[in-house]
């Protein structure tokens, strides 16, 4: 089915997941208008449709982004390993990537 929104988190995994929808600034105000939502279980921790650029993250595809050393951060995570991880597992992520 074609997503003419260009929504890539679908109702499914945002109700699995628990996310929250966000108003927080997290990319230029002219960049792709991808919706941003709180993961539920990290503070601080966003789970985003566009990368701090605001390119479109591709198809089955999201961003996660978190505080870091240098300010805001983050990677490219696939939305089924989003699904099949546990919050501990995207705590321990979130850990690495800060580390550098």
């Amino acid at each position: 089915m074609e997503n003419p929104s260009n929504q890539i988190l679908d109702d499914e995994t945002i109700q699995k997941l628990g996310l929250i929808p966000s108003e927080d600034p997290l990319t230029a105000e002219i960049s792709h208008p991808g919706r941003v939502f709180k993961y539920p279980h990290l503070k601080g921790v966003y789970i985003m449709e566009s990368d701090l650029y605001g390119n479109p993250m591709p198809e089955g595809s999201c961003f996660l982004a978190f505080n870091g050393i240098h300010g805001l951060m983050g990677e490219h995570i696939k939305i089924q390993t989003l699904k099949s991880s546990t919050p501990e597992d995207i705590r321990k992520r979130v850990e690495k990537d800060r580390e550098g």
